[in-house]
């Protein structure tokens, strides 16, 4: 009886087994549907039909446990994985147990607002994906340690290494030297790194000092066209001063400064500009962004470099301004020492003169700065004096050459008897003190010959000369 319907059992178990298996029928209803034929068979071919129904529902069970297990796994990808970036996310990272690494370190990338708002959240994304891979392959290369994506641009990672700070200067070196492309665009991207002991473990604590070296931006804040504007300018900007130092079309330009005692142009202060298009753009313009993108101190450098050499076959004197954040960078200041240490004869002939004095937080740093370079031959020179700086006992310590009288007093000393008073002051201390006198934004000759009655040592301004780059000049 079985072998009549052979064929046909065999067909209606494999149905009941592969079906289910490889479609999302329902096995009940399949089952049901057999049911409906039981009459056509003995009680043998019965038999064989609940054996193979019986196997059915433990495929049928095996199958929705894998499936289960199997969604569970995707739910658990998702859960402690960036969807974008493919690093492991922040639920991930705080499942290492704290004790097995001694440094938690935290890394955010500085302004990447700017991207978002230029280049639109979908290319931003794809310029942060591509930041991303590029910093945990130098992590793995350097540490063999794994990136983690906390939120934003805001990435960490455990570590045990001796130097700390020398292996992430390392990582942070090699990570900005990288140039990536995205939508015409090349940009070098900066990081700003904080670390910590991991027991306990203290990312809050890197939270906090990373939060503190971020730009400064108000709480809240209205967007406007401005805003987008704004931004995209800061971004063309980024891009200018990029190609500008690849091209060397950052520049000096010189200015004379005017002996009042001799009539005669005296020194030159060198100050920086770009040059595009046959066209100079003022530092006003990209100063501020190179500093927050970390490209200041290339502009440092490759302004010194080449007033050094403009000035190598002159027995002219200039000047070369410095701000707060080169003299509290290392390497910026080696570069300094090993210039003057080469060139003896230029070092004697420069003058240091030092910007933004009143926001020096550290005057004993800037003291030994000053001695250091003193001991070539450098002078150094105080700019806008008299602007909200007043202590007067850091400027005897300091011993300075010159002390240059902000050109906001300056150019209100005509008719103005509480200025003319406060100038007669700084001249006689620095009178008493040997320190020479410059006052700068002088643009009249009434303005000049008041200057002249005061006793200012040296004036410069557009009266006397404009900044003008080294072929227009003559040393």
């Amino acid at each position: 009886m079985i072998s009549k319907f052979k064929d046909e059992l065999i067909l209606l178990l494999s149905i009941l087994i592969i079906i289910p298996i490889l479609t999302s029928i329902n096995i009940f209803e399949l089952l049901y549907a057999f049911s409906r034929e039981y009459e056509r068979y003995q009680v043998d071919e019965l038999l064989i039909i609940v054996l193979a129904i019986l196997l059915c529902l433990s495929i049928y069970s095996f199958k929705k446990t894998f499936d289960l297990k199997k969604t569970k796994n995707v739910l658990f990808n998702y859960s402690e994985k960036d969807m974008l970036t493919s690093l492991k996310n922040r639920n991930a990272f705080f499942k290492i147990p704290e004790e097995d690494k001694k440094y938690l370190v935290l890394i955010n990338i500085i302004d990447f607002t700017i991207f978002n708002k230029h280049l639109g959240f979908k290319k931003a994304d794809q310029l942060l994906k591509k930041a991303a891979i590029t910093l945990n392959k130098i992590l793995e290369k350097k540490l063999g340690e794994e990136l983690y994506r906390i939120y934003g641009d805001e990435f960490a990672f455990y570590c045990d290494c001796e130097n700390i700070e020398k292996v992430l200067e390392s990582i942070k070196n090699r990570f900005e030297k990288k140039l990536f492309g995205i939508e015409g665009y090349k940009f070098y991207i900066h990081l700003n790194l904080a670390y910590s002991s991991t027991s306990p473990k203290y990312l809050t604590s890197c939270e906090a000092l990373l939060s503190t070296r971020k730009s400064i931006v108000k709480s809240i804040k209205e967007y406007s066209k401005e805003n987008e504007i704004s931004c995209n300018n800061s971004l063309d900007m980024l891009n200018t001063i990029r190609i500008s130092l690849e091209n060397s079309q950052v520049i000096p330009v010189y200015q004379g400064i005017y002996d009042n005692n001799t009539n005669t142009t005296y020194k030159y202060e060198t100050l920086a500009r770009i040059k595009k298009d046959g066209k100079l753009i003022s530092p006003y313009e990209f100063i501020d962004i190179s500093k927050r993108f970390k490209l200041y101190h290339k502009i440092t450098h490759r302004i010194i470099e080449n007033a050094f050499d403009d000035f190598k076959d002159s027995q002219c004197e200039f000047s070369i301004n410095l701000s707060y954040i080169d003299i509290v960078n290392e390497n910026t200041c080696n570069f300094i020492f090993s210039m003057l240490k080469k060139n003896p004869q230029i070092a004697k002939r420069l003058t240091i003169e030092f910007l933004e004095t009143e926001n020096i937080s550290d005057y004993d740093l800037l003291i030994e700065f000053t001695k250091k370079i003193k001991e070539y031959g450098t002078k150094v020179a105080l700019d806008d004096f008299g602007a909200g700086y007043s202590n007067w006992n850091n400027i005897i310590k300091l011993k300075p050459n010159y002390i240059k009288i902000d050109g906001s007093i300056i150019q209100n000393l005509i008719g103005n008897d509480k200025n003319i008073n406060f100038i007669k002051l700084i001249v006689e201390f620095s009178r008493m003190n040997e320190i020479k006198t410059i006052a700068e934004y002088v643009d009249s000759q009434e303005l000049a010959n008041l200057i002249k009655e005061l006793k200012i040592d040296y004036s410069q301004g557009f009266l006397f000369a404009q900044p003008q780059e080294r072929t227009l000049i003559k040393l």
